[in-house]
C-alpha cells in the first residue's frame, strides 16, 4: 500500500517542479531590462510623484539650482517631512537629475539655430505610434489632456505656445531639451527616456498636434 502513495507523491512533486520550471521560463529576468529603461521609467515614476505628493505645497526648483549631492540632502530632509517610501524618494531624486540643465547648456541650446538640424529625412509622422509613445513617457509631465501636471511644464493646447513654433524647432527642442528663460524647470533630452528615437519624437509630434489642434503660425 505504501508503494502507489510514494509513486503518486512523486508523480505530484515532478509535477510542480516541471510547472515552476515553466513559468520560470516564461517570465523574462529583470536583467534583461537595460539600464537606460530602468532609468526612464524611475524618471517617469519620479514625475508622477512630484506631482501627487511635493506640487502640493511648493513649486518645482529650477534643478540647475543644486548639484546631486545637495538635490541628494534636499530629497532626504524632504522624505522625511512629507514621509515619503525610500524608493518614492529615490525616483523622485532621478526625476530632479534628470531634468537638470546648468544655465551654460539651457543658454547654448536657445542660441543654437534650428537650421543647424535637419530632420528631412525623417518619415511623416505617426499619429498612433505618437500616442502610444506619448502615453508611456510625456504623459507623466504633460498630462493627457496637454495642460501639464506639474508647475513651470508649458500648455501645449495653447495656440500660441510651443506648439506654435515650426516642426524643427519643437523636434530639436524635445530631443536635445529645453529650458525656457524664467522657467521652474527644464524638460530633459527626449523627455528622460533615451531609447527614443528622432522618428518616436517626430511620431510624438504629430500626435500632439492632431490631439491639440495646434499648427505652426510660420513654417521655415
Amino acid at each position: 500500500m505504501k508503494k502507489p502513495i510514494l509513486i503518486l507523491v512523486g508523480s505530484t512533486f515532478l509535477a510542480g517542479a516541471a510547472i515552476i520550471a515553466q513559468t520560470t521560463a516564461q517570465t523574462p529576468p529583470n536583467s534583461e531590462m537595460t539600464a537606460a529603461q530602468s532609468d526612464a521609467a524611475a524618471g517617469a515614476r519620479g514625475a508622477q510623484a512630484w506631482a501627487n505628493h511635493c506640487s502640493r505645497c511648493h513649486n518645482l526648483r529650477s534643478p540647475s539650482e543644486l548639484n546631486a549631492e545637495l538635490w541628494g540632502v534636499s530629497v532626504q530632509h524632504m522624505r522625511a517631512r512629507a514621509n515619503l517610501p525610500g524608493n518614492v524618494a529615490d525616483d523622485i531624486k532621478l526625476f530632479l537629475m534628470s531634468s537638470a540643465a546648468t544655465k551654460t547648456q539651457a543658454s547654448a541650446l536657445r542660441q543654437m539655430e534650428t537650421s543647424a538640424s535637419s530632420f528631412a529625412n525623417l518619415n511623416p509622422g505617426d499619429y498612433l505610434h505618437g500616442k502610444e509613445v506619448y502615453s508611456q513617457t510625456c504623459i507623466a509631465c504633460h498630462g493627457a489632456d496637454g495642460k501639464g501636471t506639474i508647475p513651470g511644464v508649458p500648455d501645449l493646447t495653447l495656440v500660441d505656445g510651443r506648439l506654435a513654433n515650426a516642426d524643427d524647432a519643437v523636434l530639436k527642442n524635445i530631443i536635445d531639451g529645453f529650458q525656457s528663460e524664467g522657467s521652474l524647470m527644464a524638460m530633459p533630452p527626449k523627455g528622460g527616456n533615451p531609447d527614443l528615437t528622432e522618428q518616436d519624437i517626430a511620431d510624438v509630434l504629430a500626435y500632439m498636434r492632431k490631439e491639440y489642434g495646434i499648427v505652426p503660425s510660420t513654417e521655415e
